[in-house]
């Protein structure tokens, strides 16, 4: 089985408040974000460095091991604290993942796959992913140990098996899977998408 990783813990520094409960298609935005993903596994883990915020989800709660380290650090966090070899990371605020192209991800992992993960036109969608928790947790660690802050900055030390254009095409015709909301207007958009029936 998985392991589910939902990153909730950015500081929304462009929104103005914690973009967690803000409601978006009449639920809070990690409400929505978690009844979409919580199908793929059997182990929920929410990372944040406001844990109180979570405690009434079925999940494990953890904080951040490593400080000003960024996303990488809750990445970090979140597959240490995973149950399963197979982690499934996305973010909070991402209200239009693909569950279909996550299922086609899981059906193309091999053996020596470490990270499956989509690169669209701005590149790797490290919170719309999958990874190897026994050889992705040690390259991450030793990332952060020498300083780097990039959240691919250790792909060079493992499989990555990238999901192209044409897959991504084929999975999120629409190009609403990586969508983030990170501003009123994003959250406006987001609405739109949702009165559509999208």
């Amino acid at each position: 089985m998985y392991s589910i990783v939902i990153q909730a813990g950015g500081k929304s520094s462009r929104m103005g408040q914690d973009k967690s409960f803000l409601p978006v298609c009449g639920k809070p935005l990690f409400e929505l974000v978690m009844k979409k993903v919580s199908g793929l596994g059997d182990d929920l883990v929410i990372t944040s460095n406001e844990p109180e915020k979570f405690i009434n989800y079925p999940a494990t709660v953890v904080q951040d091991e490593y400080l000003d380290v960024g996303a990488l650090a809750g990445l970090h966090a979140g597959i240490k604290a995973a149950r399963n070899e197979l982690v499934i990371a996305v973010a909070n605020d991402m209200p239009f993942i693909s569950v279909e192209l996550l299922t086609y991800m899981q059906q193309q992992i091999e053996l020596d796959t470490d990270v499956v993960i989509p690169c669209s036109a701005k590149g790797y969608e490290p919170f719309h992913a999958i990874y190897r928790k026994s050889t992705c947790l040690p390259a991450i660690e030793k990332a952060i140990l020498e300083h780097k802050k990039r959240i691919i900055s250790w792909f060079e030390d493992v499989n990555v098996l990238a999901m192209d254009e044409s897959v991504l095409q084929m999975y999120d015709p629409k190009g609403l899977a990586f969508f983030n909301v990170n501003t009123e207007e994003d959250l406006r958009f987001a609405e739109s998408i949702c009165s559509q029936g999208l």
